[in-house]
């Protein structure tokens, strides 16, 4: 295992040499502005690509706003703890680091295209100058040792066992920190070049931004200590919970799991019930039904991307709620007669939470319309900003509840209603 100056050693040898690139590029083989941002354009895309290479095997807890994931399937996913073992490397993938990932890729590939578009693009026209054959050529090799030292970053990053300690936020950060100094470096040089500036000022203005940002990435560790030693908020301290040991056994608990059916139904409820999809069915088929006076080729149109918006949303509410609870069960302790705790353990990937004793007598019981027409409960509990959601449990076993909780039986407003805000909001692990 490395030290962090020495990982910090080695980190500053990479970049050096991905940075030396480019500038042997424009002092030896005379590299125009669009080649040199071209270079650094595709260095841009390799290094996200890594950070969400070195997110998805990270394994420190990651860090969700309670409320920040309830949105359809990505609240499922950040929701669930467990991994994904790899059958022939010692490598794990940890479901609740997708939704980061899958976010860090969209918001990334956004801005990457933009910086394209503006920084090469926007260069390269405004300059009415390409690339030449001997040009594209050593630039298609100066890519080549761009992603080369980022596979070697990624390498080092997952030989050297740093994956084990981190949360997968730390490497898409770092990512999302260099792509905007890089990409600032890009837009900025773009406009330095349409606004007439000369060309040397802005080669060396994208030069000396560039290396600032990677000085920062690469010094990033010792910032984030000077941010947790003062009382200055910079913004680099992490965040880095752990995840909380969780203990099961089957002998000696009561099974209960809930209705596969009704989970099923849930699940189309569930979809069908989100804003978008209520937005977007609900505008197509407004349309559609005020342009019948025109033309009723169009409405037949937009009333059959309705159907197909309400089919595609069904389709994701059932793999979210089914994910959610399909394979779980809650395993009812009882400690020497009297109740004990109560543990969600999903069968696929291992215990995700657990309730305390006492907290059995603040649990809710509700009817959604999914359960009266099944004939099951679901039992609810907020606690620490979360919801705790045991749904469409058969009647004859909700004893998990105590007895003076049946007065809380509801009628099932305020149980279908969260569906749309926060199912279960409580992250994987956490009571």
């Amino acid at each position: 295992m490395l030290t962090p100056s020495e990982r910090r050693r080695a980190k500053v040898a990479v970049l050096m040499a991905v940075n030396a690139v480019p500038l042997v590029g424009v002092l030896a083989l005379d590299w125009s502005l669009v080649a040199l941002l071209a270079v650094y354009w595709v260095e841009l895309g390799a290094c996200l690509v890594g950070a969400a290479v070195k997110a998805l095997f990270a394994e420190g807890k990651p860090v969700y706003e309670a409320n920040g994931f309830s949105w359809l399937v990505f609240g499922a996913l950040a929701e669930k703890r467990g991994r994904i073992n790899l059958p022939v490397l010692p490598l794990s993938i940890q479901v609740a680091n997708l939704p980061a990932i899958l976010m860090t890729l969209a918001v990334g590939s956004v801005g990457w295209a933009l910086f394209g578009a503006i920084g090469v693009g926007g260069v390269g026209e405004t300059t009415g100058t390409g690339m030449t054959v001997a040009e594209s050529l050593s630039v298609g090799l100066g890519v080549l040792a761009v992603i080369f030292g980022r596979v070697v970053d990624v390498g080092r990053y997952l030989l050297g066992g740093t994956y084990a300690s981190v949360p997968p936020q730390q490497p898409l950060r770092s990512a999302l920190t260099s792509m905007a100094g890089t990409g600032s470096a890009l837009l900025i040089g773009g406009g330095f070049v349409i606004a007439g500036a000369p060309p040397p000022f802005v080669l060396a203005f994208v030069l000396v931004v560039k290396l600032l940002a990677d000085i920062v990435d690469v010094y990033r560790d010792r910032l984030e200590a000077f941010d947790e030693r003062t009382s200055v908020e910079l913004g680099f301290a992490p965040d880095t919970p752990e995840w909380e040991r969780i203990e099961s056994s089957r002998d000696g608990s009561e099974i209960i799991r809930p209705r596969p059916s009704a989970v099923v139904a849930g699940g189309v409820v569930r979809g069908l019930r989100s804003p978008l999809a209520v937005v977007v069915g609900a505008g197509l088929t407004l349309i559609g039904l005020l342009s019948t006076a025109t033309t009723s080729g169009v409405a037949v149109e937009l009333l059959g991307g309705a159907v197909v918006v309400a089919g595609g949303f069904t389709a994701l509410g059932v793999f979210d709620w089914s994910f959610r609870y399909l394979a779980m069960e809650y395993r009812v302790e009882d400690e020497d007669g009297s109740a004990g705790r109560v543990v969600g353990y999903d069968r696929l990937f291992g215990p995700q939470w657990r309730l305390a004793p006492e907290s059995r007598g603040d649990l809710e019981r509700t009817q959604t319309a999914t359960d009266r027409l099944f004939g099951t409960e679901t039992l609810r509990l907020e606690r620490d900003d979360r919801v705790y959601r045991l749904p469409h449990l058969p009647s004859d076993t909700v004893e998990i509840a105590p007895l003076r909780s049946n007065h809380q039986l509801t009628n099932g407003r305020s149980g279908a209603s969260s569906a749309t805000n926060s199912e279960t909001n409580s992250f994987a692990g956490d009571s």
